[in-house]
């Protein structure tokens, strides 16, 4: 039973990837706007910025931690709903009439934030199979 309980409820994957498709989707949502105004005169560009942010939170930096007690807090309990991403103006010198939206740039940023998507999408439902079988597959 103790592993059941460790794979269902103190696993901190499917709370990542929730919020790395949330932040996903805003990064995507950013790049779009910039698209849609790449005409607009004057018009500076935004970046959204969350990855560092997801990767100190999750612990990427950090050593693993080791359970000496099951009565201890598990790490896997941190709520990740108040991590957000940072968007900024990229001040950068555009064109003549002050726009400094990088087609390029964008449609690269829009392709990764939907690839990251669709990764971390792929991720839940073959995590949530997994768990499916187990369930449903006790012999």
């Amino acid at each position: 039973m103790g592993l059941i309980n460790a794979i269902l409820f103190r696993d901190r994957a499917p709370q990542v990837l929730q919020k790395a498709l949330d932040l996903n989707a805003q990064k995507a949502a950013t790049a779009a706007g910039n698209i849609s105004n790449a005409e607009t005169p004057g018009y500076k560009a935004k970046r959204f910025e969350f990855e560092s942010v997801l990767q100190q939170a999750v612990g990427g930096s950090q050593l693993p931690m080791t359970v000496t007690n099951g009565k201890h807090l598990m790490r896997g309990n941190q709520d990740f709903s108040s991590i957000s991403g940072v968007t900024d103006i990229d001040l950068s010198q555009g064109r003549i009439d002050g726009n400094n939206v990088d087609m390029d740039r964008e449609m690269a940023g829009f392709s990764e934030a939907q690839i990251a998507y669709d990764a971390a999408v792929t991720a839940l439902t073959k995590r949530a199979a997994t768990i499916r079988s187990a369930v449903t597959d006790v012999k």
